[in-house]
């Protein structure tokens, strides 16, 4: 793997981190917009990593949810999101965990998801495949749409009506033909259960590099099929990304955007 140092950095580094303010404990909560949350742990977290990141190659820049959302991706590049589902967090649901990704040249060629209360670690590089605690998983080949089960990201509470009202007519459309529908809060999860097989496909709304980027690399790398909301080739930028585990479900969830 080209990637083999800063992987086993990475993923030392961010269970240290992790252990270390999960042990400390929420004591700081603050309203950090008007439907989310952030605490000392999501700060701490990325402020640390951030820290280890930059001593380790000093040379890579970070675009970290909390602190330095604004850097733009160049070079190599590390995304942070320190905690992705604080609100599961803050209410004690264990749905959330930390990731990584590291571009290079504008592209993702290695990223980490780590689900703590699940004791699962999921590591994918580019062309390598996708890894869940030392094991190859891939998505689920032979699902079929009437037992298909689909997750989708939060609502978009920032995006405009018209996307948040898409969405429901998405949903309303794609109930009347696979089995279920579930809303896990943690985009993290959304692509980890994916990538690993244990949900068919994924639908989330949002641009946000730190939120996405690590699960996108894990999904392509267990073969799943990425697209945006219209069905075409997924590319950054897009307002949002599909992970479908078959070309059929990936037809089907194109064609309840559509309708």
């Amino acid at each position: 793997m080209k990637y083999q140092k800063e992987r086993d950095f990475i993923v030392a580094e961010i269970k240290r981190i992790y252990a270390k303010y999960a042990q400390q404990g929420i004591d700081d909560v603050t309203q950090k917009t008007q439907f989310d949350l952030v605490t000392n742990i999501d700060i701490g977290i990325e402020k640390e990593l951030t820290e280890s990141i930059l001593n380790a190659f000093p040379n890579d820049k970070i675009h970290g949810e909390e602190t330095s959302n604004t850097q733009e991706i160049v070079g190599r590049t590390w995304t942070i999101d320190p905690i992705d589902g604080t609100c599961n967090m803050s209410g004690q649901l264990p749905l959330y965990g930390v990731q990584c990704a590291l571009f290079e040249q504008g592209e993702v060629v290695f990223s980490v998801i780590y689900l703590p209360h699940f004791g699962e670690t999921l590591v994918a590089e580019k062309g390598c495949g996708c890894y869940l605690n030392g094991k190859r998983v891939e998505v689920k080949r032979h699902g079929t749409l009437n037992n298909a089960l689909v997750s989708f990201g939060d609502y978009p509470h920032y995006k405009t009506p018209e996307v948040a009202e898409r969405q429901h007519r998405a949903i309303a459309h794609l109930i009347t033909q696979i089995a279920k529908i579930r809303m896990f809060g943690a985009a993290c999860i959304d692509f980890a259960f994916v990538a690993a097989g244990r949900t068919d496909g994924t639908v989330v709304i949002t641009r946000n590099l730190w939120d996405i980027a690590p699960g996108i690399l894990m999904c392509q790398e267990a073969g799943a099929i990425l697209t945006n909301l219209e069905g075409q080739p997924y590319k950054f930028g897009d307002s949002g990304v599909v992970a479908s585990a078959t070309k059929e479900l990936s037809q089907l969830i194109a064609t309840a955007f559509a309708e």
